[in-house]
C-alpha cells in the first residue's frame, strides 16, 4: 500500500495550442493589414493584424506608416503585406494611413536578414532607417515637377579623378638602413587613372582603396563616370563635416547634379525631404551618415569612407556597421572601400593604392639618441617642414599632464577617494582628481612624490612653443576646431582637413598596448589618417614595430594576414561570431537555458547552466559553442560565440527571446572586443 491517495499515471507536457485561422470577410480586398509596429519593447518581434477600412483601402499600401491603436495607446508602424487571414479573434480598424508607401520591399527584406543576424526585432532595425515622418516635407516634395537629369560624361579629364597609381612615397631610407624591407605583393593592385576607374565601377567587384590626400577627388570622379555610365552612386561617410566636405567637391566636379543628402545632423524637415526625393528618384547621387546605408536607392556603385571609424557602428540595436550593411545590399553592383587599413575579414580582400602619399620614417632610423617622447628626430622633421608648409603633430591624448606615477615605485596615481586617475589639467596648476577634485594623495609604499607618465596635448603645444618661439602653435581637442597656425598639435580625431609639409606621430606605440583585439589595425587606422594630410615627410616616434611602419609606408594590408591563425586558432572575430549577453542574472539563467533546449541535447548533460554561471573563462556550452565569462559588470555580462556566419546560434537566441518575451536582458552581436 502506497501512501498516495490515488494511483494517477504521469501526464506529459502540455504542446502549445495553435490559434485558429480565419478568413476575414469584407468588402475590401486583402483587408488584414500586417503591420510592424514601432513599440518601446523589442521582444517578441511579431507582425500584428489590424483591419483595412473600406476609406484606407487604396491608401494603406505595404510599406505604409500607419497609426493603430495598442492597447489603450496610439502607435505607429509599417504595413509589412496585405492577406486576407488571421488568427485574431478580434481585429481593431487602422486609425490612420500617414502618407506614402516609404518602405521599399528591398529595404523590408535587408532589414528581415539583418534582424535574423543581429538577433534584434524588425522594427528596431526600420527604427533607423527609415525618418520621422514631416508633413511640410512632404507636401513640398509633391509640388515639385518631373526631374530632369543632365547628360553626364565622364570626360578626358576622369584620369585625373579616377583612381589612380600610387605615387611612389616610399620607407624613407628602407633600401639603406633597414635589410629586407620591401613591399609584399599579392593582394594589392595599382593601375592607370581613368582605366581603373572604370574596370571598378563596372566590374561588380569589392575593393579596398587607399586614396592618399586625393581622397574626396577619387571618390567624385569615381561617381562621376558611375553616373556617366547611367548607374546610380550612394556614398556613405562618418561624419556630418565629411558630407559637407563630399558636397563640395561632388558640386565642383559634377555641376548640376542634385545630390540627396541622409543623416541625422539635418533637420527632421530636410531629412525626410531628402529621403522622399531619393525614394521617389529626385536624385541618383545619394551621401550621408551611417543611416544612408539605408538609403532607398538601388544603386549601382557603393562608396564607404573610413570604415573603422567608430561614428560608422549604431550605438544601439541592431549594432551595425555601415559597411556590413552596404555589403549584404551589394549583390551585383560594385563594392568600393575608401579606407586604409580595413576592418579584418575572414579572407584578404583586392587592394588598390592612389592617390599621393607621404615618407614615413622611424625615429629608431635616425642617427643618434633618440629617447624621449619628442626626440631630436622630430624637431628636425619639424623645422625641415616648416621651410615649405605647416606641420602637424599628433598627440595621443589631451590635457597638460592626463597621467601621472609614483616617483619611488612606479605605481599608477589613483584618487583614494574615487578611484579615478590623478592628473596635473593645465600649466600652474597642482595635480588633482580629475573626477572629485581631491588633491591629497599617498602611495601604499609611503611616497608623496609624483612623475609624468604622459604628456598631453598642451604641454607638447607648451614645449614646442618654447623649441620654436617664433612660430605660431595650435592645440586642439576636437574635430569642429579649426586652426591656420604653422604648427598644429592635434588630438586623433581632430585633425584638420587641410595640407600640412610634415607630420610627426607623438607616442605612436601607445595605441599597441591597447587590450583591444584590433589594436594594431586601429594604431596604422589611426597613424594614416595623418599620413593622408601630409605631403612630405611623417616620422614615428615611440616604439612603432619595423613591420607595420613598412605597412603605413606602402599601404599594404598584407600586415592583417599575419592576425589571422592566431585569431582563427582561438575562435576570434572575424572566425567566429560573438554574442554579448548583459543583464540580471536570473533573466540571463533563463534565456540560457532557454538556448540549451533548443540545441536538442547537445548541452553537456552533467554540466547545469547555474553551474557555469559561477563559473569563468571558457567554456563548452554546447558543440561548436563555447561560453566565456561571466563577469559582474552592471549587472551579469558574458559571451557566446561559434563559429562564422554563427547561423545556428544567432537563430536560437532569437527564437529563444520571442519565446520569453520582455526581459532585464540584452543582446549585442559582434561587440567590440
Amino acid at each position: 500500500m502506497t501512501d498516495a491517495l490515488f494511483d494517477l499515471p504521469s501526464q506529459p507536457a502540455l504542446l502549445p495550442q495553435e490559434r485558429a485561422v480565419r478568413t476575414v470577410e469584407s468588402g475590401v480586398p486583402n483587408p488584414v493589414a500586417r503591420v510592424v509596429l514601432d513599440t518601446p519593447f523589442s521582444w517578441p518581434d511579431k507582425l500584428y493584424d489590424y483591419l483595412v477600412p473600406e476609406k484606407f483601402a487604396e491608401a494603406a499600401l505595404p510599406g505604409t506608416r500607419v497609426r493603430v491603436e495598442f492597447g489603450s495607446k496610439r502607435l505607429t508602424g509599417f504595413i509589412r503585406e496585405r492577406g486576407t487571414t488571421t488568427d485574431s479573434k478580434r481585429l481593431r480598424k487602422i486609425v490612420g494611413v500617414l502618407g506614402e508607401p516609404v518602405v521599399t520591399e528591398e529595404i523590408f527584406q535587408l532589414a528581415e536578414a539583418i534582424a535574423a543576424r543581429q538577433v534584434c526585432s524588425l522594427h528596431d532595425v526600420l527604427r533607423g532607417a527609415i525618418p520621422s515622418r514631416h508633413a511640410r516635407a512632404a507636401k513640398a516634395i509633391q509640388s515639385l515637377p518631373a526631374p530632369v537629369f543632365q547628360r553626364v560624361h565622364a570626360g578626358p579629364e576622369s584620369g585625373e579623378y579616377g583612381v589612380g597609381a600610387a605615387s611612389g612615397a616610399s620607407y624613407l631610407g628602407a633600401e639603406s638602413r633597414i635589410s629586407g624591407v620591401g613591399a609584399r605583393g599579392g593582394s594589392s593592385r595599382t593601375g592607370a587613372g581613368e582605366h581603373l576607374a572604370e574596370s571598378l565601377v563596372l566590374g561588380g567587384e569589392e575593393v579596398v582603396i587607399a586614396a592618399g590626400r586625393s581622397l574626396w577627388s577619387q571618390i567624385a570622379g569615381t561617381a562621376r563616370i558611375a553616373l556617366s555610365r547611367e548607374q546610380k552612386v550612394l556614398i556613405v561617410v562618418p561624419t556630418a563635416g565629411e558630407v559637407e566636405k563630399l558636397k563640395q567637391v561632388l558640386s565642383e566636379q559634377i555641376p548640376g547634379e542634385p545630390i540627396g543628402i541622409l543623416g541625422a545632423h539635418l533637420s527632421a524637415e530636410t531629412r525626410y525631404r531628402h529621403f522622399l526625393s531619393i525614394l521617389r528618384g529626385r536624385t541618383r547621387l545619394v551621401i550621408g551618415t551611417r543611416t544612408a546605408a539605408f538609403a532607398p536607392v538601388e544603386a549601382g556603385l557603393l562608396i564607404v569612407v573610413d570604415e573603422l571609424n567608430g561614428a560608422m557602428r549604431d550605438k544601439r540595436s541592431p549594432y551595425m556597421w555601415a559597411d556590413d550593411v552596404l555589403r549584404m545590399r551589394k549583390g551585383d553592383a560594385t563594392y568600393l572601400r575608401f579606407c586604409y587599413p580595413p576592418r579584418m575579414q575572414a579572407d584578404t580582400p583586392l587592394s588598390v593604392a592612389g592617390g599621393p602619399w607621404p615618407r614615413v620614417t622611424r625615429v629608431e632610423q635616425w642617427a643618434g639618441d633618440q629617447r624621449g617622447l619628442l626626440p631630436s628626430a622630430a624637431f628636425e622633421v619639424i623645422r625641415d617642414g616648416l621651410k615649405t608648409g605647416p606641420v602637424i603633430i599628433s598627440a595621443p591624448r589631451g590635457g597638460y599632464v592626463p597621467a601621472l606615477a609614483c616617483a619611488r615605485c612606479g605605481r599608477r596615481a589613483v584618487c583614494q577617494h574615487c578611484g579615478s586617475s590623478i592628473a596635473v589639467p593645465s600649466a600652474g596648476n597642482n595635480a588633482s582628481c580629475m573626477t572629485c577634485g581631491a588633491r591629497e594623495w599617498m602611495c601604499e609604499c609611503g611616497s608623496v612624490n609624483l612623475r609624468a607618465v604622459s604628456r598631453g596635448s598642451e604641454r607638447l603645444a607648451q614645449e614646442v612653443a618654447l623649441a620654436f618661439p617664433n612660430v605660431g602653435v595650435d592645440s586642439i581637442r576636437s574635430g569642429t576646431e579649426t586652426s591656420v597656425s604653422p604648427i598644429v598639435i592635434a588630438t586623433p580625431g581632430a585633425e584638420p582637413d587641410r595640407e600640412f609639409a610634415a607630420g610627426v606621430i607623438v607616442d605612436a606605440g601607445a595605441r599597441l598596448a591597447s587590450l583591444s583585439l584590433d589594436a594594431e589595425v586601429e594604431a596604422v587606422g589611426r597613424w594614416s589618417r595623418i599620413a593622408s594630410r601630409v605631403s612630405g615627410q611623417v616620422l614615428l616616434a615611440g616604439g612603432v614595430p619595423e613591420h607595420l611602419a613598412r605597412a603605413l609606408a606602402t599601404r599594404s594590408i598584407d600586415f592583417m594576414d599575419d592576425l589571422r591563425p592566431d585569431r582563427e586558432l582561438l575562435g576570434q572575430p572575424p572566425y567566429h561570431r560573438w554574442f554579448l549577453i548583459n543583464g540580471q542574472r536570473s533573466d540571463v539563467q533563463r534565456l540560457l537555458g532557454a538556448v540549451a533546449s533548443r540545441l536538442e541535447g547537445e548541452t553537456p548533460p552533467d554540466t547545469g547552466i547555474a553551474a557555469m554561471l559561477t563559473g569563468g573563462g571558457r567554456q563548452v556550452f554546447a558543440e561548436g559553442i563555447h561560453l566565456v565569462g561571466p563577469v559582474e559588470d552592471n549587472g551579469l555580462t558574458l559571451y557566446l560565440h561559434e563559429q562564422a556566419p554563427a547561423e545556428r546560434l544567432a537563430r536560437v537566441l532569437r527564437d529563444s527571446l520571442q519565446e520569453l518575451g520582455q526581459m532585464q536582458v540584452r543582446v549585442e552581436a559582434d561587440p567590440i572586443l
